[in-house]
């Protein structure tokens, strides 16, 4: 019996050993979560502020890291002063402590970042109990794994239930719908979706069948992105968490307003289009790596510690210029390229985006704005230029 149980570990070693790419990727397949797209969903784009979404939401907002990070927690919104008046007084909550023990030292945002799609995982009732919607088929195996490295919902449902039951949560959340709704609308005059999706298929091969974009009012400016497939019929599904648009965009001139879209469409679009990007940069991984001797030349983000993900944030913005210059005024495109430009540069650490955006937009429109795939090829020639200067 041993003898057998043996035979698949060694040939597992055998072809790691002989593919270790191959076995990686395989692994990958084999634990990833897959999901189930509801018809709703199928061929569409939705903002939403799921209620478990929120209560999470809610709950981290009271931890001391998310307190005293805004990059995590915005507090300068009537919604944030309404949040504290109710719940506040829980911050003690055995729930909030837990939370603040496992997000202290999260720098590579891993539990961040798993709250976020675990909790979409619930609905939550009026008795303010929790749901399983079952919109993840997430194996066993892979949460016992990852027990001790994220909070999982699953082994901290009780306490969960705890803290809603106390604070009333389903009351405070059914009370807020309708300011939950108007930013929701505030997402569909700022942001014009189809059109931002229409666009990257038309430079782009990748296809996904669902964007579910999910917010909350509390939320900074930690954005991520994570795409999934429905197991049964192989769709795929993007979910881009996100922050809200900024209030009372209703006073706004023309121009004004103009240019707080693009501020807001940014926000998205650089997310949605890491769906994009990156599989596209997987076909270039040798190129990269000969072209960009070293990542910490053009980056000084301590998030983003490699030539991949370094590359990929560049151009992930630099599309976004690309779209812009396709999309938005003649008397505004200057302003609106500009400030982007130098929020990445200046503020994100991304020290060369304005040099590498001019060659990205000079050659996009030389080519007559080709698919994004042309670019590839010049912009690892322009990178190793630069590099050839820096050495």
């Amino acid at each position: 019996l041993v003898a057998i149980l043996l035979i698949p570990i060694i040939v597992i070693v055998i072809c790691y050993l002989v593919n270790p790419d191959w076995i990686q990727q395989k692994a990958i397949d084999y634990f990833y979560p897959t999901v189930n797209i509801e018809e709703k969903y199928v061929d569409k784009i939705t903002t939403e502020i799921p209620p478990v979404y929120e209560l999470m939401s809610i709950a981290c907002s009271l931890t001391e890291t998310f307190q005293n990070d805004s990059n995590l927690l915005n507090q300068r919104t009537n919604y944030y002063s309404k949040m504290m008046s109710h719940f506040g007084p829980f911050k003690d909550h055995k729930l909030v402590k837990i939370l603040n023990e496992r997000l202290k030292n999260d720098d590579d945002f891993f539990t961040k970042g798993a709250i976020r799609p675990l909790s979409l995982n619930y609905d939550i009732n009026e008795r303010n109990e929790l749901v399983n919607n079952h919109t993840f088929n997430i194996r066993s195996i892979l949460l016992l794994a990852l027990k001790s490295k994220i909070f999982t919902i699953d082994n901290h449902r009780d306490i969960i239930n705890d803290f809603a039951k106390k604070t009333d949560f389903y009351k405070f959340y059914d009370e807020n719908t309708s300011h939950y709704q108007s930013i929701l609308d505030a997402y569909d005059q700022l942001c014009d979706f189809e059109d931002m999706q229409n666009w990257l298929e038309a430079k782009f091969d990748e296809r996904y069948n669902s964007y579910r974009i999910i917010c909350s009012p509390l939320t900074g400016g930690f954005h991520n992105t994570l795409s999934f497939k429905d197991k049964k019929t192989a769709k795929a599904q993007n979910f881009m968490f996100q922050s809200t648009p900024r209030e009372g965009t209703d006073t706004l001139s023309g121009d004004e307003l103009e240019i707080t879209s693009s501020r807001m469409s940014r926000t998205v679009f650089t997310e949605i289009d890491h769906n994009y990007v990156n599989p596209l940069t997987d076909k270039y991984v040798s190129e990269l790596n000969t072209s960009m001797k070293d990542f910490k030349d053009w980056n000084q983000n301590r998030n983003y510690q490699s030539k991949y993900n370094t590359f990929n944030e560049y151009m992930t913005w630099g599309v976004f210029c690309l779209y812009a210059l396709d999309t938005y005024s003649e008397k505004n495109i200057d302003t609106i390229v500009n400030i982007q430009a130098n929020f990445i540069s200046d503020h994100r650490k991304f020290i060369k985006f304005r040099e590498f955006n001019e060659t990205l937009m000079s050659q996009y429109v030389e080519l007559g704005k080709p698919k994004i795939e042309t670019l590839y090829p010049i912009m690892f020639d322009w990178i190793k230029s630069e590099e050839e200067k820096i050495r």
